[in-house]
């Protein structure tokens, strides 16, 4: 019997609490904001996210044909999505359109460098020369012939160039990364 009156009782409450609810407005506020949901947009991938920023990217180049910034941005874009056909033909644009500029010279080694097969070939060179003659210590180009002599197993070369990037003190340098870089590469000389 005792049982028939906790059954009876919990029926009420949950009608009573029911009521309520279903009172208060608030089933109704639920389900638009689920419906809202459904109809909003879902959040872009990364991919996307790039997608749309390189259509925004040509879309300026398009109203501004003659900013060598903007070739720049789009030979990078090219580069990290390893097309290193496209990515030197916007570089060889913005050097055109900027003149000698040491940044450009080495971005235009680093696509040819990887064109190349990792390998320095005499256009590789010849544009790490003249980033290096306009700018001594141009991180890129420096860090391009540290990564490549540490990939040949030339360890005290890499040390070397490493280092002098970090005698440099340019904000563009990875100091902590570059440190690692140093310390492994001198104790595999000393592994060799």
């Amino acid at each position: 019997m005792r049982r028939i009156y906790y059954l009876l009782l919990s029926g009420v409450v949950f009608s009573l609490t029911a009521g309520w609810y279903l009172a208060s407005g608030r089933p109704a506020s639920v389900l638009a904001e689920q419906h809202k949901r459904s109809l909003s947009v879902p959040p872009l991938t990364p991919q996307q996210q790039a997608e749309g920023e390189f259509q925004q990217l040509q879309q300026k180049i398009e109203q501004s044909p003659q900013d060598s910034v903007l070739w720049a941005q789009l030979g990078e874009y090219y580069l990290f999505n390893d097309n290193f056909a496209d990515a030197q033909v916007a570089y060889q644009r913005a050097l055109a359109l900027r003149g000698a500029n040491a940044e450009l010279y080495s971005a235009l080694a680093t696509v040819l460098y990887y064109q190349a097969g990792q390998r320095i070939t005499p256009q590789v060179e010849s544009n790490i020369e003249q980033a290096l003659t306009l700018d001594k210590d141009e991180v890129s180009a420096l860090m391009l012939l540290a990564a490549d002599a540490f990939m040949h197993t030339e360890y005290a070369k890499a040390i070397t160039l490493w280092q002098r990037l970090l005698d440099s003190q340019s904000p563009r340098v990875n100091r902590p990364q570059l440190i690692e870089a140093v310390n492994m590469a001198k104790l595999l000389l000393h592994q060799q």
